[in-house]
């Protein structure tokens, strides 16, 4: 058996890799960066390349001729698919078509997941509580859910065309140890570890805090995933969510006493959305009926989140890799 992520440099592919790790199945990270030591899981063979090149993806293809893979390769970013929609919907797309063709052509038979999001979902006019299921009609409002929308129906079409293994995931909010700075909790946390171990000023900077968000940790989200592509059938989409969610505000506060620091909330628009979903829950019927269920709590995620980017940043100091990294 061969296992191949695509971003496998991101921090869900690292925890799916770290899952999957120790096993007798060859590993391998497909992405266009090597990554850094805190990106890194033993046993893994990490090669780079152009998701955008075909050429590139399919040499990779061949060489690994993976069993199982993991699509999460993606612009990522809701904020950014503001300022680059074009990128976007390039990456999200195209890249999964590239990808999508490659297996076509080298391993028709593998089984393949496309990461998508609980971003196409977008508002509901229903009430408040409403948790989405998987049977909901898409209803995106910014680039980055568009782009997740379209690569769900190029998958539905690689898979109609060409009998091919496809399921997707729409995870909703998630957060924990390894996960990007890009993302507000972790941006937040970074900060208040500067605060509580480098003297920075006593400020955290951030947009909205009064969004809310089904909230899981990205350790069961990885674990979810592994558990779906090995026993769903082709086809299947499932929420990764649990069906409760916590405001920005309530996560941030629990970081704060975390980190045991008195500080004070600036917002920056530079952190603002347009359009932005004030509530986004999950209804998780079809993926408990498969025997998932989040086993981390958000308190203990974010308390891991915190310890490991003390880690992380000390480990970026001693490399001298630079004040402020945006990873």
């Amino acid at each position: 058996m061969s296992i191949l992520v695509t971003g496998g440099t991101g921090g869900l592919g690292f925890h799916i890799l770290s899952n999957l790790s120790g096993t007798s199945h060859g590993l391998y990270s497909f992405s266009d960066e090597q990554p850094q030591p805190w990106q890194k899981v033993d046993g893994v063979e990490y090669l780079t390349g152009d998701m955008l090149n075909f050429k590139d993806v399919l040499e990779m293809m061949q060489k690994v001729e993976p069993t199982h893979i993991y699509h999460l390769a993606s612009q990522s970013s809701v904020g950014l698919s503001y300022k680059k929609p074009y990128e976007t919907l390039n990456i999200n797309l195209l890249g999964t078509q590239t990808l999508l063709e490659a297996a076509r052509q080298v391993v028709p038979k593998a089984k393949i997941m496309l990461l998508s999001s609980s971003e196409i979902y977008g508002r509901t006019e229903q009430h408040l509580t409403y948790l989405h299921k998987e049977t909901d009609l898409p209803n995106p409002l910014t680039p980055y859910a568009t782009s997740k929308a379209c690569m769900e129906i190029l998958g539905n079409q690689f898979r109609n065309a060409n009998d091919m293994h496809i399921v997707a995931v729409r995870p909703f909010h998630f957060t924990g140890p390894h996960h990007s700075r890009r993302f507000a909790i972790p941006s937040i946390t970074y900060q208040l570890v500067k605060i509580k171990y480098y003297h920075a000023e006593p400020v955290v900077y951030s947009g909205s805090l009064d969004i809310s968000r089904d909230v899981v940790d990205v350790r069961d989200v990885a674990r979810g995933m592994i558990q779906i592509l090995n026993t769903a059938p082709s086809g299947q989409v499932y929420n990764i969510c649990s069906g409760k969610s916590y405001t920005f505000r309530e996560l941030v506060d629990m970081l704060v006493e975390i980190a045991d620091v008195s500080v004070d909330f600036r917002f920056d628009p530079a952190y603002e959305r347009t359009n932005d979903i004030p509530l986004l829950i999950g209804d998780p019927t079809k993926v408990n009926e498969i025997g998932w269920k989040p086993m981390i709590s958000i308190e203990d995620s974010l308390t891991d989140l915190f310890n490991e980017m003390v880690v992380r940043r000390r480990t970026e100091l001693k490399l001298g890799m630079g004040k402020d990294l945006p990873l």
